[in-house]
């Protein structure tokens, strides 16, 4: 491990989908700021790829390759950092599928994926970490939302749905595991992302004239809220939702 002293310092993470995009970013930081890093990733290769960028960079952590999806492998991601670095003490769910198209086109198995992929992965390793952070004195949690959810976005429904329902949890977890010491926030993030890579010049242009800032983030920028929300200095800080994106909101 790196012998630089960061805010995270003797800390172990974990976070979902981070084989690209923001969650490879969060990765990263997370790793710079100090902490283990467990990695989720349904994408063997690209787990594969950002474990050994935080080892390349003198720091731990570990892949557990398989879909959020099933309730198995987040119990073995779990298990995986109890056994490897001794516990738990920050979870960050953003793995999200994300089915597009309008309403009237959206089908039951869109709202499944998204709904199994995002809200229920959140939910299985929110529960389980709960007990593992508790046993270390507290921890952090961090869910990725939308403004698709917050203010309404067309054609990401079923999206939009799972990311609402993440925001519940969010809510709803800050109370009731607070006195144990565990604070739960949510970042709704715009960033560049594979979605976005995938807008064509002209779509690109236009969501970038909407934007205050006047262009996309970048995966670092939402990285450096979680680290924030996940040390001591965002210690008070919990039930909150915070769009990094700009002043985006959802395009509104």
């Amino acid at each position: 491990m790196s012998s630089a002293e960061g805010p995270l310092e003797g800390k172990v993470a974990l976070v979902t989908g981070a084989g690209q995009g923001i969650g490879r970013g969060i990765a990263l930081a997370l790793a710079d700021a100090g902490a283990a890093v467990a990695i989720l990733e349904r994408d063997a290769d690209t787990g594969t790829r950002t474990v050994g960028e935080i080892v390349e960079r003198g720091h731990d952590a570990l892949l557990v390759a398989g879909d959020v999806r099933e309730r198995a492998n987040c119990e073995a991601v779990t298990a995986a950092a109890v056994e490897t670095f001794g516990g738990i003490d920050v979870l960050v769910n953003n793995a999200q599928q994300v089915p597009m198209g309008p309403l009237d086109a959206c089908t039951d198995e869109d709202l499944y994926t998204a709904w199994e992929s995002g809200t229920l992965a959140a939910f299985r390793l929110m529960q389980l970490c709960h007990p593992l952070m508790t046993e270390r004195g507290g921890g952090a949690i961090v869910n990725l939302a939308s403004g698709a959810g917050t203010e309404g976005l067309v054609g990401l429904g079923a999206y939009a749905v799972a990311k609402e329902g993440i925001r519940a949890l969010t809510k709803v977890a800050m109370r009731e595991w607070g006195p144990d010491g565990v604070r739960v926030n949510t970042v709704c993030p715009w960033a560049r992302t594979d979605y976005w890579d995938g807008l064509s010049e002209r779509e690109q242009q236009a969501r970038v004239r909407h934007n205050p800032l006047r262009r996309i983030g970048e995966p670092e920028e939402i990285a450096s809220v979680v680290v924030f929300l996940a040390s001591d200095a965002g210690a008070y800080v919990t039930g909150q939702t915070i769009h990094v994106d700009g002043g985006n909101m959802g395009f509104r």
